[in-house]
């Protein structure tokens, strides 16, 4: 391993110089600038006293796209550290930098060269500074080539006429010195995977965010602007921020007009609307569900190097296989984020009854099925019956765990069949092995058992409650869909204090997700925490008896809850798992 990286000292001046020279690049691969002003202020001022930065850390390698100063050339790439560097740039050459809305701006930091021992020497200088004569308001002024100190003195005379100048050049000069200070270089090789330099950021642990195998891959997507790499990133990450941010497109239309003609740009005009999405992906869920969707691949690092040619027979480089990768990967990130997919596949979700995303789970199972979508696109099938599979795909994998174990393993193997047999006929093979009757009626049943009310197939129970329009338990006009918008907490049918009462102390009984049901403000108000026998002469004042039967039989709840006793508790609830399985399997074959 000792040969795969070396630590070498690099003085400031030397850093920034290779930072210009492109021999060190800021790569597209890392995100705007973040620190405030505070944070360069405190750099400079550290270095103003002498005190260690922490290292940085350099990536040998040749083909990098460059973030903010100039383009090409370059050796390595800056991999940790690029907040510090940036800052410097910023402070000491006057550098415009990109905030976290990609707006360019100047970080001024003002000094006091002749400040008290008990005061700050350093300041960010957001205007206030600039008519203070005894401070120099941006010390970029102090690191140019032309800088004079005699000049630069008399124009400070002139504006502090009699002031006491002694030690001045002093200051000038020590703050000037900064540039020689001495910075630690981790150089690692050009030799080293993408696996490796991942592992080397995370036991390294420096100052700041490391960087995981998404950033790298980020990188290697900016690397080639001959064949769109930069666009496809910037449609990555605009795609991203766009979804959580829709005033962002001013920005990007004011700014960013070259790429918003392209036809990454176009695709995402559909944005910025201010509509809210209840499916939010980070640009690493991006790269999940194109690699998936478009590679049949799952690791990151496959990508990577895929991006770069190489094959796995001995790591050999092939061009086209680059130029292919990249035509694929825009491929994949433009039907990610055309309006037709992303919305036909949310619309998909909403009609099987996934309508808020307190019923889809997890990000990954999301990710997942948005590349079943997408696959199935690739494939030609027509939005409508896109819907409807789409739909049996998700419950089915809610359900079964389809990815409880060894996730990637499984998508692999999914796609595998997809592409032998075809979306339709693998589903269809999946229902054969996976959802048999005695699957509904043995296996489903027990997983309400389960006391999490987060459990996979209390989700799929909900969904299938919104999909057919069921309304909230001894309503009239409230829809489940409407209780699950709003996040209204879960009811027991059964109370604790009643299951107590009756013998049942545990909270595998009164948990239980088959005990549970969403009601009203207006119905919690009638039931509160009675027992069913106790609170069913009001609820009549409310509902008639066949309302009431009527509602019990849409929510799988039997008819004896209103005569359950400790005899015939356990055999209610049985009953009520069983139901909820047999709504599922009556819900799952009308999608």
């Amino acid at each position: 391993m000792a040969d795969n990286y070396k630590i070498t000292q690099y003085s400031v001046n030397n850093i920034l110089n290779d930072v210009q020279n492109s021999q060190i690049a800021i790569p597209e691969m890392q995100r705007p600038f973040v620190w405030k002003g505070k944070e360069v202020k405190d750099l400079i001022d550290s270095l103003y006293e002498g005190y260690p930065i922490g290292y940085l850390i350099v990536w040998q390698n040749s083909q990098v796209r460059l973030r903010g100063f100039t383009k090409g050339g370059t050796k390595k790439i800056l991999i940790d550290g690029q907040q510090r560097v940036t800052a410097l740039m910023a402070a000491l050459l006057g550098k415009e930098v990109l905030d976290d809305q990609y707006r360019s701006h100047r970080i001024k930091i003002a000094f006091l060269p002749l400040a008290p021992e008990e005061d700050e020497r350093f300041a960010v200088n957001d205007g206030y500074y600039d008519d203070k004569p005894e401070w120099i308001p941006d010390i970029s002024v102090l690191f140019k080539r032309n800088f004079s100190y005699r000049k630069f003195e008399k124009e400070y005379m002139d504006r502090n006429p009699g002031l006491n100048i002694g030690g001045l050049e002093a200051a000038v000069d020590q703050l000037k010195g900064i540039v020689k200070h001495q910075v630690g270089i981790i150089e690692l090789s050009f030799l080293l995977d993408i696996d490796v330099v991942s592992e080397i950021f995370i036991r390294i642990n420096l100052q700041g965010k490391p960087l995981n195998q998404e950033d790298f891959a980020m990188s290697k997507i900016s690397v080639n602007e001959q064949y769109d790499g930069d666009r496809i990133r910037n449609s990555i990450d605009y795609f991203c921020h766009l979804l959580k941010d829709p005033s962002f497109m001013d920005i990007l239309q004011k700014n960013e007009s070259d790429f918003m003609k392209t036809d990454y740009g176009k695709n995402l005009e559909w944005l910025g609307t201010g509509e809210s999405f209840p499916y939010i992906p980070s640009y690493a869920d991006m790269l999940k569900v194109v690699l998936i969707s478009y590679f049949g691949k799952t690791k990151t690092g496959d990508l990577v190097n895929l991006l770069s040619g190489k094959t796995s027979r001995g790591g050999q480089v092939l061009k086209k296989l680059s130029q292919e990768s990249f035509k694929t990967l825009g491929e994949g990130v433009k039907a990610f984020t055309s309006e037709k997919n992303f919305r036909g596949f949310l619309e998909a979700l909403d009609r099987a009854g996934y309508c808020c995303s307190r019923l889809f789970y997890s990000q990954s199972l999301l990710n997942y099925c948005y590349a079943m979508y997408l696959i199935m696109d690739k494939e030609g099938i027509s939005p409508e019956d896109r819907q409807s599979l789409l739909g049996k795909w998700m419950t089915m994998a809610l359900i079964t765990g389809h990815y409880q174990n060894a996730p990637d393993s499984t998508i692999m193997k999914d796609y595998a069949e997809i592409q032998l047999a075809g979306f339709k006929s693998y589903l269809a093979q999946l229902e054969e092995l996976r959802l048999s009757d005695s699957f509904f009626t043995g296996v489903l049943p027990d997983k309400f058992t389960s006391t999490n009310t987060r459990t996979a197939s209390l989700m799929a129970f909900y969904a299938a409650q919104c999909s057919r329009g069921v309304h909230a338990l001894y309503s009239k006009e409230v829809l489940i869909r409407d209780l699950l918008m709003d996040k209204a907490d879960s009811y027991q049918l059964l109370s604790r204090a009643y299951l107590e009462k009756c013998g049942f102390k545990t909270r595998e009984t009164y948990g239980q997700v088959a005990n549970i049901s969403l009601i009203t403000k207006e119905t919690r108000a009638v039931v509160k925490r009675k027992s069913p026998a106790d609170y069913k002469e009001d609820l009549l004042k409310l509902c008639t008896e066949d309302e009431i039967a009527a509602s019990l039989r849409e929510h799988g709840i039997p008819g004896e809850i209103f005569e359950a006793d400790k005899k015939n508790v356990e055999k209610i609830l049985a009953a009520r798992r069983n139901s909820m399985a047999a709504i599922i399997k009556e819900y799952y074959h009308s999608l």
